[in-house]
């Protein structure tokens, strides 16, 4: 796939196991993604008005086991633009994604970290701190390093409707709320027990119609220490209420009147429900608001009560999971990273 065209035909060819990953796409919304990230896209194979941008190559990718959302988002990008690509994939392996990419020529996909692998031109990573603390010191220093670490996302109520309690559990339980996109918490203004209730009710009607993604024993432990503490806390006089998934972790919803601060849960359909402050600032949602990657947000049209804050996402109820194709990760342009300028003059 030496030529742009052939690039683009490729994907174009690929939709029917992509789209599910990186969102919807066609000849026209790809050249407008490249346009968008460096111009003119002939650049990438002539030069244009005094530039043109050279592929960067070997990439490697660092891919998580939350999702498989991360490899197929990462390595999608570097065939776009022609890069050489390693995959290091956990070592459970990502099945949909190492069975797609056995076919892909230019993908080297390793379990395993090869020594060899030190020094690619750069290094996309996804994972937690300590994952991210080993690349740092594992990978070359001539390696340009491209970081995304821990989040967590939130949903900020303004108005309720109908439908939006199911919206909200879609957001949350998808893929056992273990990736970034997944929603921890909600900001809701208006009468918060009675959300709650629906949600609790919601969540439990999402998991008996779409089955539920298996919590590991930390995080089945997690969850249950928290339940644990919030009765703890319920007995001694805090201003809380809980709902939970009867006999199981897979669920539970708590009203908590006395912290609004943002803060990650134990995952496995955990939830934070606080009342909405009058303004949203960093001061009021604390530090982990630097690590919130997409805002759900209810009404959309609301997206200025969220300028304090500056998320860098923000979408609609029950598209959290849906990122589309024009995403910018942690407020990255994507395929810009990709490149390296050469000027005539």
């Amino acid at each position: 796939m030496k030529t742009l065209a052939e690039r683009i035909d490729f994907l174009i060819s690929q939709r029917e196991a992509l789209e599910k990953w990186v969102g919807t796409y066609d000849e026209a919304i790809l050249r407008q993604w490249l346009r968008a990230e460096i111009g003119d896209e002939r650049r990438l194979e002539s030069w244009v008005a005094g530039s043109r941008a050279v592929a960067r190559g070997p990439v490697l990718h660092i891919v998580s086991g939350n999702t498989e959302h991360a490899a197929f988002q990462s390595v999608f990008r570097a065939i776009l633009i022609g890069c050489e690509s390693w995959v290091k994939v956990p070592s459970a392996g990502l099945a949909e994604f190492e069975k797609w990419a056995a076919g892909v020529a230019g993908l080297d996909v390793r379990r395993v970290l090869p020594e060899q692998w030190r020094a690619p031109e750069v290094a996309i990573i996804y994972g937690g701190a300590e994952t991210l603390t080993f690349f740092r010191d594992w990978l070359s220093p001539g390696t340009r390093i491209t970081e995304h670490g821990p989040k967590l996302s939130a949903a900020f109520v303004f108005e309720n409707r109908k439908g939006l309690a199911e919206d909200l559990a879609e957001d949350i339980m998808r893929y056992g709320q273990r990736g970034c996109l997944s929603v921890q918490m909600v900001y809701f203004r208006g009468d918060v027990p009675r959300f709650c209730a629906d949600l609790a009710a919601a969540l439990e009607r999402y998991l008996a119609e779409n089955g539920r993604e298996e919590p590991d024993f930390s995080e089945a432990g997690g969850v249950r220490n928290e339940r644990e503490l919030t009765r703890f806390r319920i007995a001694n006089g805090a201003n809380l209420q809980m709902w939970e998934s009867a006999e199981s972790v897979d669920w539970t919803v708590v009203l908590d009147g006395e912290d609004i601060k943002l803060r990650a849960g134990p995952l496995s359909g955990f939830v934070r429900v606080v009342s909405m402050p009058e303004s949203l600032t960093p001061d009021k949602l604390g530090p982990e608001i630097d690590y919130l990657s997409t805002a759900v947000l209810e009404p959309i049209s609301a997206a200025d009560q969220l300028d304090l804050i500056a998320p860098p996402r923000i979408c609609a109820p029950g598209k959290g999971q849906e990122p589309g194709i024009f995403w910018h990760p942690d407020g990255e342009m994507p395929l810009a990273g990709l490149v390296r300028w050469r000027d005539l003059g």
